[in-house]
């Protein structure tokens, strides 16, 4: 949900008055993996990637002020945690932008959403264009005569029960990497994540107290040693 301006500035008045250890124990905290080119960490849910326009709280500005050097490559929207990678120079930086550029990166998300959808190991395929509509900000859509395909790849895992509600688990794997995304295809498909602040509204929205999406896979090449890489976060829900 947004916050007002008042919750803005208290924020980032409480930001900037944190010591240089609690952001070094943040860091620490954490991270999954680092070596001189680059550094792999699990975003906490509730924390956006980078600052925004007014609230100065984000996961780069908290990593910067442990090291200066850590540099953006991707992001997760702010209500998702899962992995990120950062580098830790510009030669890494260039390199790993490139390799998200050519669709090299292999992303695996785990969602919950609402409802009992498919079978348990149906497999297939949402290839529906999404973009950003400016008259429901932050929302985006499906719009079938936007020109830039978004395409996403999922296993149905599970059936689950969660707060007397039935919801489906579900492995995302997002071959495009267009804003909201994976957020907008459940939503065509006609199961909603389940505790989304964006998009999911009554027992969809109340059952979770986050958004259940989590960025649980991440496989890439090394900037320098060449060889493929992989990290794995446990899912938080």
């Amino acid at each position: 949900m947004p916050f007002t301006e008042e919750e803005v500035l208290t924020l980032n008045a409480q930001e900037n008055a944190y010591p240089l250890e609690f952001f070094r124990a943040f860091a620490q905290d954490i991270t999954v993996y680092q070596d001189d080119d680059i550094w792999v960490v699990d975003k906490p849910a509730g924390l956006l990637s980078v600052d925004g326009k007014t609230l100065k709280v984000s996961l780069l500005a908290r990593l910067e002020r442990a090291n200066p050097a850590v540099k953006l490559i991707h992001r997760l929207d702010m209500d998702t945690s899962g992995l990120l990678i950062f580098a830790k120079n510009a030669a890494a930086q260039t390199h790993i932008s490139k390799q998200f550029i050519e669709r090299l990166p292999q992303k695996r998300y785990q969602a919950r959403v609402f409802g009992k959808w498919e079978n348990v190991g149906a497999t297939g395929e949402i290839s529906v264009p999404v973009r950003y509509e400016p008259t429901t900000k932050p929302r985006h859509i499906v719009d079938h005569d936007w020109p830039k395909h978004a395409l996403t790849l999922y296993e149905v895992l599970a059936h689950e029960e969660c707060n007397g509600q039935t919801v489906t688990r579900v492995m995302l794997k997002p071959v495009t990497g267009r804003s909201h995304q994976l957020r907008v295809h459940m939503v065509h498909v006609g199961h909603v994540m389940i505790g989304d602040p964006i998009y999911a509204e009554g027992a969809a929205l109340a059952i979770a107290p986050r958004l259940n999406l989590h960025a649980q896979q991440l496989r890439l090449k090394h900037p320098t040693l060449g060889a493929w890489m992989d990290w794995e976060s446990p899912s938080p829900f």
